[in-house]
This record gives structure tokens, C-alpha cells and sequence, in this order.
């Protein structure tokens, strides 16, 4: 059995228990090549309670909610509104790490993973890790608050001081974009790559192939894959940006495109 279809089998026997049992459950937190691969299996399972939640509304990492109707839970938006009014039936925390004054700047989204690999957590208990100069919140699945909190002290050479908080308590992110305009042949989704992540068509048709492309998160398949306007594209690695469709043609016949690039 490969690996996709091993996960979409315990996807498969944990919302069988959750119809049996009819009592919140989650999943560990899923690789965007993962969310993707549910998308047909949410589709097939349309209002039957299951919502894909990362504690914030652009989170990369999701994890699987499978909530009873009781609960009012029907997207990302009532799932927050539900965990804020009942915090303890949250299946993940906010891990608030802060660093000395002196440390500011010295370390990365690779040194914070680093660190919690080093403690033995597995990756797919932590979610998003979301650095700033003077530290990080990162959110971990709720059964590792305790541990961690108590015993994640060190990143490198650099000492945290990490207090673990309701999930609701992540800082708004302030979003950054720029708007930029491309003119390219016709808006497929590898020439749209090409331009707006300043890589080749044949870089992009590879990425395409391996598995690395999403379009509104979903795995992109081929790469003369037509958009429409209005996607938001990610490169894994590269970044992400939403197309926001054709603004016009060149005296040559080129397509003049935009896109709101997230840096």
C-alpha cells in the first residue's frame, strides 16, 4: 500500500469512528500535499462536519476536525468562534516563544523546527511557525502544551522563554504584498509560474510534476492547466501569490496579466 493510500485509509476509519461515536476528533496536522488529496473525499462528505483548521485563517498546516452539528461548526470562521467559547475542547495550542533582547533576529523558521525535532516531537504534531525579530508562535497539537512548555528552553545557542496559550491568542499577522503585472503568451498556469516567481517554463513544468504546485489548494496536475482570475497560486519553496486574471494584449498579441505577490 503507498503512502497516499495508507493515509486516506486512516482518514477513512477515523470518520467511520467519528459517525459511530459522533464525538469531536482531528487529525494530526496535514501537509498541503495531504489537504489536497481529501479534496475529493471533503467533496464526497459535503456538511458532515469536516473542516480543515490551522488556527488562523492562512495557515499552510491543517489539521482534519471532524465536528458534530452540535457544535455549530460548519468552516474555519465558526470553528474559531466555537474553541474561543469552549478553549478546552481545542485540539491545538499557541506555543508564545520569546528570545532576549540581544537575540533578535538570530533565529529562523529551520531553527525553531530544528529545536522542537531535537526535543523527539514528531513533525506532523506541530503546525505553522510563525518567526518575528524578538521570537516565534508556533501551534502544536494540544496534547504537547505541557511538555513543551516545561522543557522547550533552547533553539541553537539562543534560550526561549515559552508559555503556551490559547490558540485564539496568535498576534494578527500583518500580511505583506505587492501588486505586479507580467506579460506572458496565454494564462497557463506554467507560464503564469514563470513569470510571477522569476523561474524558467521548464522549472516551472517540473515543479508542476513533482507535486509542488497548488491552485486554491489544490495540487496542480498538468501545467497547461488554463486560470481564470481570482486563484491563490502556491509554489512550495518559492512562495505564493493570487492570480488576479488578464488586464489586457500587447501590440504583439501578449497577454498582460496581474498578480498580488505575498512577501
Amino acid at each position: 500500500m503507498d503512502e497516499n493510500k495508507l493515509f486516506m485509509k486512516i482518514i477513512e476509519d477515523r470518520f467511520r469512528r467519528f459517525k459511530d461515536y459522533y464525538t469531536a476528533m482531528n487529525s494530526d496536522f496535514l501537509t498541503p500535499e495531504q489537504q489536497s488529496s481529501l479534496s475529493g473525499f471533503l467533496r464526497s462528505h459535503h456538511g458532515e462536519g469536516l473542516i480543515l483548521f490551522g488556527g488562523y485563517e492562512e495557515a499552510e498546516r491543517k489539521q482534519l476536525l471532524f465536528m458534530p452539528d452540535y457544535t455549530g461548526v460548519t468552516d474555519e470562521r465558526s470553528a474559531m468562534e466555537y474553541f474561543r467559547e469552549n478553549p478546552e475542547e481545542c485540539p491545538m495550542v499557541l506555543l508564545d516563544v520569546k528570545i532576549p533582547a540581544a537575540q533578535k533576529g538570530r533565529l529562523s523558521h529551520r531553527d525553531y523546527l530544528g529545536a522542537l525535532m531535537g526535543e523527539g516531537i514528531r513533525r506532523e504534531k506541530i503546525g505553522d511557525i510563525i518567526v518575528s525579530e524578538d521570537g516565534a508562535q508556533i501551534v502544536a497539537a494540544k496534547e504537547l502544551a505541557g511538555y513543551l512548555a516545561e522543557n522547550f528552553r533552547q533553539a541553537g545557542r539562543v534560550c526561549l522563554d515559552v508559555k503556551a496559550l490559547p490558540i485564539f491568542d496568535l498576534k494578527q499577522l500583518e500580511t505583506r504584498t505587492k501588486n505586479e503585472k507580467f506579460t506572458i503568451s496565454s494564462p497557463r498556469i506554467d507560464n503564469i509560474l514563470s513569470a510571477v516567481f522569476g523561474i524558467s517554463r521548464k522549472s516551472a513544468k517540473e515543479a508542476i510534476s513533482g507535486g509542488k504546485v497548488f491552485v486554491d489548494g489544490v495540487e496542480a496536475a498538468k501545467p497547461d492547466f488554463f486560470l481564470k482570475g481570482g486563484e491563490k497560486v502556491v509554489l512550495r519553496g518559492r512562495g505564493k501569490a493570487v492570480y488576479a486574471g488578464e488586464k489586457g494584449t500587447t501590440r504583439k498579441g501578449k497577454v498582460v496579466i496581474e498578480a498580488v505577490i505575498y512577501i
